[in-house]
């Protein structure tokens, strides 16, 4: 009993197993005739795309092989006008060079004329009238404007203005700007001199004081009175005479002595300023002779002034100039070897 049990039950279990067996083996089968469905459309999927790619690939090289076609092309036209350009740039380039060298030389030209005046001004300031600021302000404008041309060919003359320069530096000049002031000062006080002999109008002296006097008020005067007689004293000077008084001046007299007084003066004051020691000190003896002569030399103001006078004559206004010629027989050589080479480029 318990045998045909077993049998049965294992017949079932075979039964089971087979059926799953078959079951397992029909789900293969249609798993593999689905997998070779899709291998098939995936294949055709993919030759397909590749197809598409392949063709899209011919196009693309064929489009290259045009697009290097082109670029040839591109590059050929390019270089040619590159050599084109190369070329018109050469040619402009050396006419430019041209125009530049004759422009050049002309501006060469006018600033070394320009130069040469400035050295020129300078030279008949110091020999002529012995102004060596003036002489030193011209050199450095003359250098400067060599300066600005940037022209090597000018260092010889720079470097020769610069020591020109240098030698005017170091000149010791006498101060003629304030011996001139001072003598200016002098000529100011001319007509405020009093002269030794000189006439007084006397009623008309008096007539003035009266008037004077008339024209205060009654409360000042006293105070008038006072002043009035004060000055009609001043009329009479009593001096004690060392010598034999001479004819007094009339006003007329008086007038032109002041105007000949001041010319001389004057006339040193010019030579100062040019420099002529001689004609200089020549005045100023003369004014002070006539100011000891016909001038009242109790006055403080013209003691004073012979004294002033007399300081001026003790100075030396003339001073050994240096030669600054040099700089212009540079300048002129340089200028002649710019005229020769323009000659010969002609």
């Amino acid at each position: 009993m318990f045998s045909l049990s077993t049998g049965g039950a294992a017949f079932l279990l075979f039964q089971s197993l087979e059926k799953t067996r078959t079951d397992f083996a029909s789900k293969l089968d249609k798993t593999r005739a689905d997998l070779s469905n899709v291998s098939i459309k995936v294949n055709g999927d993919i030759t397909g795309q590749l197809t598409t790619i392949t063709d899209k690939m011919g196009r693309i090289t064929a489009d290259q092989q045009q697009f290097q076609h082109q670029v040839s092309g591109q590059q050929q036209t390019t270089e040619a006008l590159s050599k084109k350009m190369e070329i018109s740039n050469q040619q402009m380039l050396q006419s430019i060079e041209v125009l530049f060298k004759q422009k050049g030389r002309e501006r060469i030209g006018w600033v070394l004329a320009e130069v040469e005046y400035l050295l020129l001004i300078a030279n008949h300031s110091l020999q002529l009238q012995h102004d060596a600021p003036t002489a030193i302000t011209a050199l450095e404008a003359a250098d400067s404007r060599l300066l600005d041309t940037g022209d090597p060919g000018t260092i010889e003359s720079r470097t020769q203005i610069r020591d020109e320069i240098q030698q005017l530096k170091v000149l010791q000049q006498p101060d003629v700007v304030g011996m001139a002031a001072r003598l200016a000062s002098v000529i100011k006080m001319m007509p405020l001199l009093p002269i030794k002999y000189a006439q007084v109008n006397t009623k008309k002296k008096i007539a003035d004081l009266i008037d004077k006097k008339a024209s205060h008020d009654t409360a000042d005067l006293e105070q008038a009175g006072k002043d009035f007689l004060h000055e009609l004293r001043g009329l009479v000077v009593f001096r004690k005479l060392q010598e034999t008084p001479k004819a007094l001046m009339t006003p007329e007299q008086q007038f032109f002595l002041q105007q000949n007084l001041q010319l001389k003066l004057e006339t040193a004051r010019r030579s100062l300023l040019l420099g002529q020691q001689t004609l200089f000190l020549e005045s100023l003896n003369e004014a002070v002779q006539w100011l000891q002569e016909f001038f009242d030399l109790e006055n403080s103001h013209v003691k004073q002034i012979i004294e002033e006078l007399q300081n001026l004559q003790k100075m030396t206004i003339n001073s050994t100039m240096p030669d600054i010629s040099t700089s212009i027989k540079v300048l002129r050589s340089y200028q002649k070897e710019l005229e020769k080479q323009q000659e010969v480029e002609k």
